[in-house]
């Protein structure tokens, strides 16, 4: 028996079930639209209502405090005139002086005040954001993980992302590889239950 045939043979058996064993693990790749799924996952947009709701108190309450400043301004204004007045005695003149750099410094102070209401209001609504979207970004990953496993995916890339020239990350792929509809349908499948389980 030819000893070169032999190593041939075995070399073709060992190469074809090297190919074998490479094609049945052959990468499954998916894409999912994470930016899409957030946005439509109902949470999200429960949150999005509260976060507005919130906004929209502060600006109320911002509103309120304007005019009390826009009120003491014309209190201000009244003394200024006062103390300038030629009509009114010296000691008249002397007290609405005083009165007026009194009521500046109110005036100061609700500015401050409205500074540092809308500061706090930032920083509150910034915090809730981060930690709220954390869980919901929490809750999409899960499904999207079980949606890839059940589907035996390999790697699972978001469509949402861009890459640092601003192209998307993924440039092309066959939208039967994508599962963003599919995990927006499992997310948002509890909607309703939350409620009745309070």
């Amino acid at each position: 028996m030819n000893p070169f045939r032999t190593l041939i043979s075995i070399l073709g058996f060992t190469l074809a079930a090297s190919l074998s064993t490479l094609m049945a693990q052959q990468p499954v790749v998916l894409t999912v639209d994470v930016a899409r799924a957030a946005t439509e996952y109902y949470r999200v947009q429960e949150f999005a209502e509260e976060i507005n709701t919130t906004q929209e108190q502060g600006r109320e309450r911002i509103g309120k405090m304007n005019e009390e400043g826009q009120a003491l301004m014309q209190e201000y204004q009244e003394l200024v005139e006062q103390a300038g007045s030629d009509i009114l005695t010296t000691e008249a003149r002397e007290e609405a002086t005083e009165d007026a750099k009194a009521k500046a410094a109110e005036i100061q102070q609700k500015q401050a005040e409205i500074e540092q209401f809308v500061n706090n209001m930032q920083r509150s609504i910034e915090a809730r954001n981060r930690t709220q979207m954390s869980l919901y970004t929490k809750d999409i990953k899960d499904v999207i993980d079980a949606i890839a496993e059940e589907k035996g995916a390999t790697l699972v890339f978001d469509l949402s992302g861009a890459s640092r020239n601003g192209m998307p990350t993924v440039i092309y792929a066959s939208s039967s590889y994508e599962i963003t509809d599919d995990v927006i349908a499992r997310i948002n499948a509890t909607k309703g239950q939350d409620e009745s389980t309070e």
